[in-house]
């Protein structure tokens, strides 16, 4: 009885050692996946975060430029100096033209949200980079930088709109912190998401125009700034991480 009591043991300390070497290897793979080698594969898509031993975060505004709100929002990130990156509608900032110019000439990054904001999963290719060029011609025509990043419509994507990208030399830009303000979410509670939640590299999805993120933003900035963090738009994360 003692002797199998003995070996029980032994093949326990084995089996511990085992799980020890195996947990080590996932996380050797897990690094060289993110950022080594082989994270050449993932930067010709996009980024959904960045850099997970870097306190940078990026704010990223969906859906604009609103005819109300955004003076609001341009505001307090003036005030918090905060650089944004604004997805932007191609009809919404061809219609109010000036505003875009606005975000542009205050120093944010402006990406392309698609031209007529379609679930853009469900069409063909050709529609898809059409959707795209169309928001790219309204930047150009206003002589904004040409967006090279892509954030379809509710997030949503397939092999069509990868192969769309590639074809356009753009990438996804994704996201790792959702804030859903635009189901009408108090400050506080997009205040308190966005703490709990915020990592290194993360990048928030917040809206344009809508006046609880312009409200939550102060504390959100504040308590971040506290922790260590920086805010980077999405192409300083993108250069920074060398992803």
């Amino acid at each position: 009885m003692i002797k199998v009591r003995k070996h029980v043991r032994r093949i326990g300390r084995r089996l511990r050692g085992l799980e020890r070497k195996l947990l080590v290897a996932l996380l050797v793979l897990f690094l060289c996946v993110e950022w080594g080698p082989l994270n050449d594969e993932r930067s010709r898509w996009g980024v959904v975060s960045g850099n997970p031993f870097v306190r940078e975060v990026v704010l990223s505004f969906d859906d604009g430029p609103r005819d109300k709100g955004m003076p609001e929002l341009l505001a307090v990130l003036r005030s918090l100096d905060v650089p944004g990156t604004f997805f932007l509608v191609g009809k919404f900032a061809e219609r109010y033209g000036p505003i875009t110019k606005t975000i542009d000439v205050a120093g944010h990054e402006i990406e392309n949200h698609s031209y007529t904001h379609p679930q853009l999963y469900t069409l063909w290719v050709e529609k898809i980079m059409r959707e795209a060029e169309r928001c790219n011609e309204v930047m150009d025509a206003l002589a904004i930088r040409i967006p090279r990043f892509l954030r379809p419509p509710g997030g949503g994507f397939n092999l069509k709109i990868f192969y769309a990208m590639r074809r356009m030399n753009m990438r996804m830009g994704l996201w790792s912190v959702n804030t859903a303000d635009y189901t009408g979410r108090s400050a506080q509670q997009i205040t308190a998401d966005v703490l709990r939640a915020a990592r290194p590299g993360s990048i928030v999805l917040m809206h344009s125009g809508v006046p609880s993120t312009v409200e939550a933003l102060p504390m959100i900035v504040t308590t971040l700034r506290k922790r260590g963090y920086r805010f980077v738009t999405l192409q300083d994360l993108w250069n920074g991480g060398a992803i």
